[in-house]
């Protein structure tokens, strides 16, 4: 008779652990993560590239350019069909100049896509890759000389899901520049002078940050 006490218990707590991961499934289908549509994103950035004599002229850079620069990022982008995201992405290194106060900056504003995997999950990892334009400016008294150009990049990372509106968020890319033109500019925005060059860069760029979705 115990036995069967037992038997019968055992039954009805397996019978009531069914019902209730039923229940729980039921209420994850009728309420699934609601995705979001628009993100903006801030990261903390460094980056190299595999040269700097792109200005074609011996006296630029003025001095060794520090190999690893670092900087900022910024992303504003919208959400298309749960996993795709297509945004423009912003991002700046400084690096120093041997033995002298001025600076070089590498500059990239790219339209961006993403696709993301495991959207609705914790864990979400991408892949993602731009076109846009590139820049290389080196500080100058009274203004800068800047080489611009085109640019593109592929690479991926991992978003980390906080909660319906937050992720950490970890990228690395490589970067593609074709520059194309150097001005020099005054600190007003006026252009002294500027000349044609071609000069074709390659590097590397990582960015760790935090994304909002809203």
């Amino acid at each position: 008779m115990k036995r069967r006490l037992v038997s019968i218990g055992f039954l009805l707590l397996l019978m009531a652990g069914a019902a209730g991961v039923r229940a729980a499934d039921g209420t994850a289908a009728s309420d699934p993560v609601k995705l979001r549509g628009w993100y903006l994103g801030l990261q903390g950035t460094s980056g190299a590239r595999d040269r700097w004599d792109v200005f074609n002229n011996d006296d630029l850079p003025p001095a060794a350019v520090q190999d690893v620069g670092r900087g900022f990022g910024l992303q504003l982008g919208h959400r298309f069909g749960g996993r795709f995201l297509l945004g423009l992405h912003f991002a700046v290194q400084e690096h120093d100049l041997a033995g002298l106060p001025q600076k070089l900056h590498d500059v990239e504003l790219l339209f961006a896509g993403t696709v993301l995997w495991n959207e609705r999950g914790t864990l979400q990892p991408f892949a993602r890759g731009g076109l846009g334009g590139s820049a290389v400016a080196v500080d100058r008294a009274g203004g800068h000389i800047i080489a611009i150009g085109t640019a593109a990049t592929a690479g991926g990372g991992l978003q980390v899901r906080l909660g319906a509106g937050f992720a950490l968020e970890a990228e690395a890319a490589l970067t593609f520049a074709n520059l194309l033109e150097v001005r020099d500019q005054d600190s007003d925005g006026a252009t002294d002078d500027d000349w044609r060059v071609k000069a074709s860069q390659v590097g590397w760029r990582t960015g760790v940050g935090v994304v909002v979705w809203f």
